[in-house]
């Protein structure tokens, strides 16, 4: 009879003052509906979870209970297009859909407005800025590839003194599990939102239930939307 892995870890628990969520990609790109956009890949799986209303369940009740809230969301500027390693199969298709685009940092700096960034694909999803722009949540340096080798997350969630994160976000089997193993690899105890999250699929299987075998393997816990804001309201008030 084959093996079959079974074994569970004693449940995470959460401590408010040490607790984050960290979310990725809360973007036009990942969640508004449209054609030829990285939502197109993941639009099957976002529908049946309700992803996106779990998430902002999730950003609600991090804002209310004053949760710190890290959000690393992914940009490409003109000058990468210098880049010339050859890219995997994902990188590849997405450069060639213009993939979450902006204009040289400096150039919009300088317009104070960003009047040619608001709506476009890479700019925040537009339910979920007044959560992301209010102050409190960290909006981190974009992410490049996938992981948080090129962004301030890590530095963010050491400042903080974080220790244990909660993590979700549309595109599940790729950005967000790149930055749960390097954030796991940083030494911190992570819990999966598993309907918090879509994923693509490819004619090699099930991105879904790939990325869920996967979480089950690595991460400290594996919640439900409903268990993670159980958790967060038990921790709030202990």
């Amino acid at each position: 009879m084959a093996f079959k892995f079974t074994h569970r870890n004693p449940d995470m628990q959460i401590d408010k003052a040490r607790t984050a969520l960290v979310v990725t990609d809360l973007q036009n790109e990942f969640l508004q509906p449209a054609t030829g956009t990285y939502y197109e890949m993941i639009e099957e799986t976002l529908r049946a979870r309700n992803v996106v209303g779990n998430l902002e369940l999730l950003l609600k009740t991090a804002q209310e209970l004053g949760y710190y809230i890290i959000h690393s969301p992914h940009y490409y500027y003109p000058s990468d297009a210098q880049w010339s390693v050859p890219p995997g199969a994902i990188a590849d298709y997405l450069r060639s859909i213009g993939f979450c685009g902006r204009k040289d940092p400096w150039n919009e700096a300088f317009e104070w407005d960003l009047k040619d960034f608001k709506g476009q694909r890479a700019d925040f999803y537009e339910p979920f800025k007044k959560y992301l722009m209010d102050g409190h949540t960290c909006n981190c340096s974009p992410h490049k590839h996938m992981g948080t080798a090129a962004n301030d997350v890590v530095k963010q969630l050491h400042m903080r003194n974080v220790k244990k994160l909660i993590m979700a976000g549309p595109a599940g089997n790729i950005c967000l599990e790149s930055h749960m193993r390097d954030l796991i690899e940083a030494g911190f105890e992570i819990a999966m939102v598993r309907d918090a999250a879509g994923a693509i699929s490819s004619e090699e299987g099930d991105g879904y239930a790939g990325q869920m075998n996967i979480w089950r393997y690595l991460a400290n816990a594996l919640w439900t939307t409903e268990e993670t804001l159980a958790k967060m309201k038990a921790a709030a008030t202990a």
